[in-house]
């Protein structure tokens, strides 16, 4: 028997319907092959857990004409089921000669529910698998920029590895890094290191620090518990399909078109990961009904844009403790996340938005770091901002304007740096409530 005619047999074989003589040329082809091994173990592991479960999802577009064909043969002897009719006639229905059992027996699941599972019982379930879990650890990539905050998010921007460690029992722990930012919690308070600035941020309590989206991954349970709720607050459009994994095992997959609602003109829409408009994947495991993998699709007028992939997650495995510990640079210059009462401070809680960054920039061309500080909230001036906007020259401030996304105003300004290039933005500005005073909270 050789493989094609040892194919032909694999669902036959697996539903016990070959004569004694059959049954042993395909054990001996089994033996020996292992590609035909392989997609007969698919075949037996698929096969039973439709027959356990039955139950099946989605709507594809081969279902009409598979089961066209199906009944079409009907007529054949009643020793045939239809698992065995269709990997009869697959090439009749357009799979060609590289089309494996497997995805046979994943259009009888898909052509034949018995009970309808949507996909807001595969996230129950997922979020179920992992509500008890001791530690998760998982590695991704993400379009941002190096150094910036973990949200932020960019399709022009190349792949940088993200990574999580999470420790929930005995003690809540974690630590979240990317290529020149990391910030550990290690269960007391939260240090933050950015690190081509050489500066760290300590934070008394375990702050989220910008990493709030990936925290939602990490707690998986409420996580998928989230996603669903928000799918049915908001009217998320959600739907599930099935695919076959490269391990062979069966996947339910559930996507989520996300909306926050921003206006398509909003500044902020599409810059941050809880700003965006996205396509969320989620991947699970069929039998262990685990999240397997995520991707996160941008949706912008160009076209969507994969801007997020995870596909290492590990489960309850042990953490060094290592992983606690943040090393510090010698020379670290700490941030204060607090704004001090200056003794002028009506004169500067009195400014307008745009009049509050024409003297940030103001400060910064004269390089009087003292006077910049005060319109920082992180302070002191670290040596990054230093080397960037010292000397710099104002060449216009704009208008101020607002996003529904947050609180901050944004400033449009052009400046020109002291190596000649010419840089436009627009300053992010926050009223500082104790002080009263405006506080820039990025865009520079």
């Amino acid at each position: 028997m050789n493989c094609a005619e040892c194919r032909d047999n694999l669902v036959a074989c697996a539903e016990g319907l070959l004569d004694r003589e059959a049954l042993l040329e395909c054990q001996a082809h089994l033996e020996a092959c292992a590609g035909c091994r392989a997609e007969y173990q698919a075949i037996a592991s698929l096969q039973q857990r439709l027959v356990a479960r039955g139950q099946a999802t989605a709507e594809v577009s081969m279902v009409a004409p598979v089961m066209q064909r199906v009944l079409q043969k009907s007529k054949e002897p009643e020793g045939e089921t239809i698992m065995s009719k269709i990997l009869k006639y697959r090439w009749g229905f357009g799979l060609g000669a590289a089309a494996s059992a497997a995805a046979i027996v994943l259009i009888i699941l898909l052509a034949f529910p018995k009970t309808q599972a949507t996909a807001a019982e595969v996230m129950t379930r997922g979020a179920q698998a992992v509500a008890k879990l001791t530690s998760i650890h998982f590695r991704g990539e993400l379009r941002t920029l190096p150094a910036d905050s973990f949200s932020y998010i960019n399709a022009d921007c190349p792949f940088y590895t993200i990574e999580l460690w999470k420790q929930f029992e005995p003690d809540l722990k974690w630590r979240i890094e990317k290529p020149l930012r990391t910030v550990v919690m290690d269960g007391d308070s939260t240090v933050m290191l950015i690190k081509n600035g050489d500066v760290a941020s300590r934070f008394p309590h375990p702050a989220a620090s910008g990493t709030e989206w990936l925290q939602r991954i990490a707690n998986l349970s409420n996580t998928i518990t989230n996603e669903l709720n928000n799918a049915i607050a908001k009217g998320w459009n959600m739907s599930l399909t099935n695919e076959i994994g490269i391990d062979g095992r069966l996947k339910d997959v559930v996507t989520i078109e996300a909306k926050p609602g921003l206006p398509a003109n909003d500044y902020l829409k599409n810059v941050f990961m809880e700003t965006a408009d996205t396509r969320r994947v989620y991947v699970f495991d069929d039998q262990s009904e685990r999240l397997d993998s995520v991707k996160i699709y941008l949706h912008s007028a160009s076209g969507d844009k994969l801007i997020f992939k995870l596909d290492q997650i590990d489960y309850n495995q042990p953490i060094d403790p290592s992983e606690w510990k943040l090393d510090l640079p010698a020379d670290v210059s700490w941030w204060q996340n607090q704004m001090q009462m200056l003794p002028d401070n009506e004169k500067y809680a009195s400014l307008a938005a745009e009049q509050a960054t024409r003297a940030f920039f103001d400060a910064c061309s004269q390089e009087n770091w003292s006077e910049a500080e005060k319109f920082l909230r992180e302070s002191p001036v670290d040596n990054l901002l230093k080397e960037e906007l010292g000397g710099l020259k104002i060449i216009s401030i704009g208008t101020a304007f607002t996003s529904q996304a947050g609180p901050d105003q944004f400033v449009p300004y052009e400046i020109k740096l002291k190596d000649g290039s010419v840089k436009q933005m627009n300053l992010a500005l926050r009223r500082d409530k104790p002080t009263g005073r405006w506080f820039v909270d990025g865009g520079w």
